[in-house]
């Protein structure tokens, strides 16, 4: 009987980490179409660690970066490195001053927060 519990406890478990990897996937498979040929109008930096996209469409995107991008939150200029079919996603680039920073993520979001929204952020 004990067995039994604790083998419905393993399978119950089992099932939550395979439907939470599931959802974590699905949120990381935003793409962005056509970025290699004007398929992303704006973007704002989000410090050195990540930046904030807007698709032609209106969409915006967070991508979070695997590490710092120095340099990112003062630059007027990135390119984009794009998958080969021109989609812009988690497994693409971004360039900044000749540096290539990887995405680790990239996320359907809101329109970015301004300065003043995340100054009002830090003081809560």
């Amino acid at each position: 009987m004990l067995v039994r519990s604790l083998m419905s406890a393993a399978a119950l478990l089992s099932l939550t980490a395979i439907t939470s990897a599931g959802a974590a996937e699905k949120a990381e498979r935003a793409s962005i179409p056509f970025a290699s040929s004007g398929g992303i109008d704006e973007w704002r930096p989000d410090g050195d660690n990540g930046l904030y996209l807007r698709a032609r469409g209106g969409q915006w995107y967070q991508a979070k970066l695997l590490g710092p991008c120095l340099g990112l939150n003062f630059t007027e200029t990135i390119g984009y490195v794009s998958e080969p079919d021109g989609s812009f996603d988690n497994t693409s680039s971004i360039l900044v001053d000749g540096q290539r920073c990887a995405l680790q993520t990239l996320e359907k979001s809101d329109k970015p927060p301004t300065r003043k929204e995340k100054e009002a952020q830090k003081v809560k």
